[in-house]
């Protein structure tokens, strides 16, 4: 009976070590040899609409989640750090996904990109407060990383033959910082065609408005008829006729402006022609208008290697005598910027965010805008 017994007990053994012999084989022996079967990843489940509040949710692969996290950034008008500056870094879960909260102030749910990249324990990436480009330093540090594209969506019109894109904003951006309207009683058509633009106020708060080129239009002559008295814009009132570019800061956004503002000193002069960097010296050329009614033209001849201004009374481009002359100006230096991704714009806001100083409503009329290419 003993003897059986000890038999039994070593069939058994020989069973238990049987199994263990095969779990050994046919199974990964560790908790990493689970995950690195293949390429790592890190990929998207869920993106939120545009204008969404949701978060964001994604997964990881090939990879042991404890050992890694998740920096997030998103693109409003620049990259920032999500969630916020004191949780730069999401977890993720055992099973190898994450949710981010990307929603955390300003106008985050109107990101138009978003990044995530799977880092190391123990790397602090950049933290992002608005700048244009993500840093080369976590492209080097990432071990894996996604990007997506959101559409943005706005308001548009059609306006001198082009559609426009009409910039809303229901808490301060830029420029200025200023609230944004695109709501018909601020910026409409009339029934000439003309394009009628505002600044209100509205619920104890002041609007400003902006409209943005669909179409990137490159070298030429970039034509603004305007109807009314821009030389009498409130002191603290800016119109700016501008090309710019979100993509290209090493070209200071291609920005090239004419601008009329006194920047809050009621005895400035009133009017401006700048390429960007406005400080370098010989960028910026400023003079005072006097418009004798409410007509008047402004352009540049955007080329490659000038620029040319000009300003003049009534609605020709091209002025019989010299009389019709309000200002001219070529540019020839160094930051002339290349074409690429530009569009142009019409805004009206407010310098700094300061009220208009008679506290009254303010009223621009742009009649036309016309694009003239340049020919080889």
């Amino acid at each position: 009976m003993l003897l059986k017994k000890v038999k039994r007990l070593n069939n058994l053994f020989i069973f238990v070590s049987v199994l263990l012999v095969i779990g050994t084989l046919g199974c990964p022996n560790n908790v990493s040899d689970r995950y690195n079967a293949g390429e790592v990843t890190i990929q998207f489940t869920y993106v939120p609409p545009y204008g969404s509040f949701e978060d964001l949710q994604g997964e990881v692969l090939n990879v042991v989640p404890r050992d890694y996290k998740v920096a997030v950034y998103i693109f409003v008008s620049g990259w920032w750090t999500k969630p916020t500056f004191a949780n730069p870094l999401t977890i993720i879960n055992t099973d190898g996904s994450w949710t981010c909260d990307i929603t955390t102030g300003g106008m985050d749910q109107n990101a138009t990109k978003i990044a995530a990249f799977l880092i190391t324990n123990g790397y602090d990436p950049p933290l992002m407060d608005g700048k244009q480009i993500l840093p080369s330093e976590l492209y080097e540090k990432k071990v894996a990383h996604a990007e997506v594209e959101r559409t943005a969506k706005f308001r548009e019109i059609e306006f001198s033959g082009f559609k426009w894109k009409i910039k809303a904003s229901d808490t301060k951006v830029g420029p200025g910082p200023n609230f944004f309207s695109d709501k018909e009683e601020d910026i409409w058509l009339d029934e000439a065609g003309q394009l009628h633009m505002k600044i209100s106020q509205r619920d104890g708060e002041w609007y400003c408005t902006e409209v943005i080129n669909e179409n990137s239009l490159g070298y030429g002559k970039y034509i603004f008829k305007l109807s009314n008295r821009v030389d009498q814009i409130d002191k603290n009132v800016v119109l700016g006729l501008f090309t710019w570019d979100d993509s290209a800061p090493e070209y200071h956004y291609r920005e090239i402006d004419i601008e009329f503002a006194r920047w809050e000193k009621a005895t400035n002069e009133n009017a401006q022609y700048v390429i960007q960097p406005w400080d370098t010296p010989g960028n910026m050329i400023r003079f005072n208008m006097d418009l004798n009614n409410n007509n008047s033209t402004h352009f540049f001849i955007w080329q490659e290697d000038s620029i040319v201004f000009q300003s003049v009374y009534g609605h020709s481009e091209s002025p019989t005598n010299d009389d019709y002359l309000i200002k001219s100006w070529i540019y020839k230096g160094d930051d002339i910027p290349p074409t690429g991704n530009e569009n142009v714009r019409v805004n009206l806001w407010l310098s700094h965010g300061n009220p208009p100083s008679d506290g009254k409503d303010v009223e621009v009329i742009v009649k036309s805008f016309e694009f003239i290419p340049l020919t080889k």
